[in-house]
């Protein structure tokens, strides 16, 4: 089955540069750390949990706290920042599509700066520092190697986040372990745009001298980007969930229920082989 990686990859990149805009928004508020001084009206109070709405998905970061000085109730200081983005969802849309675009584009400079305008940061706090280390973190997360990877099967997916199309390619090495591979802004139905997110990928080491199970969406262009840059020679699965989303599409409501516990059954049959085109195939419906 094909899990939604976009959702794995574009959080480990959302995080890393909300939480850096969230720092910048407690540096509007409270000023910078100065440790040992404790004279200040609004103290930095250690770190703590939130969740940021991104569009139709949620991003669990740690943000800064700020406390006002004294003791008891209601001396919590809220961070404008957090605070702008709980409240304005379009400000979430915002932000998911500079993260992309910036990302896609490898722009990683530009993403910080323009999310922290976004969301009300004045221009003063965003130093070239800040930028800097940001842009650091993002390009070592999405240009990482993988020479040291025996990745042995991709499963590349379309995913829209609101008015946002990427295509995500997620690896399983011989371990079992999952790696994002690599994340691009547009739709799976355009074979360039998927053609360039392989190459991306040889290019940091997932060569095509060795076979690969590739597992997708059932996209025609898919299959095309796969064929042209890692050989037609690769087994390729369609998705068994997206099969049946697309069974059921077709279906009248009261008869959706039992088509997909028959289609669930059918697939946890044990497949029996038998040639057919040059090729082996199960009984269930898919190669072997």
């Amino acid at each position: 089955m094909l899990s939604k990686p976009s959702t794995n990859s574009l959080t480990q990149a959302g995080r890393a540069v909300i939480e850096a805009v969230l720092e910048l928004s407690a540096l509007d508020v409270a000023g910078p750390k100065q440790p040992g001084k404790a004279g200040d009206e609004i103290r930095w109070h250690g770190r703590q949990n939130g969740v940021v709405p991104l569009s139709e998905r949620k991003v669990r970061v740690e943000k800064p706290r700020l406390r006002k000085k004294g003791k008891g109730g209601g001396k919590e200081v809220p961070i404008p920042a957090y605070e702008a983005m709980l409240e304005n969802g379009r400000l979430g849309r915002r932000i998911l599509d500079i993260l992309i675009k910036g990302v896609s584009t490898r722009k990683y400079k530009d993403i910080l700066p323009e999310m922290a305008h976004t969301v009300g940061v004045s221009k003063s706090q965003v130093s070239r520092e800040f930028v800097e280390e940001s842009e650091k973190k993002l390009k070592s997360l999405c240009e990482r190697r993988f020479d040291d990877k025996d990745i042995l099967a991709m499963y590349i997916d379309g995913i829209q986040y609101g008015d946002c199309h990427v295509i995500v390619a997620l690896g399983v090495d011989s371990g079992g372990h999952k790696h994002v591979l690599g994340i691009h802004e547009g739709s799976s139905e355009n074979s360039r745009v998927a053609s360039d997110l392989l190459v991306d990928m040889v290019e940091r080491g997932i060569s095509p001298d060795r076979l690969r199970l590739f597992v997708t969406c059932g996209s025609k262009a898919l299959r095309c980007a796969i064929d042209n840059v890692y050989g037609p020679d690769n087994p390729v699965q369609r998705c068994r969930n997206h099969k049946v989303r697309n069974v059921l599409d077709y279906l009248p409501k009261d008869q959706k229920k039992l088509v997909k516990s028959a289609m669930r059954a059918a697939f946890s049959m044990e497949s029996v082989k038998y040639p057919f085109q040059g090729k082996f195939w199960g009984s269930n419906g898919f190669p072997g």
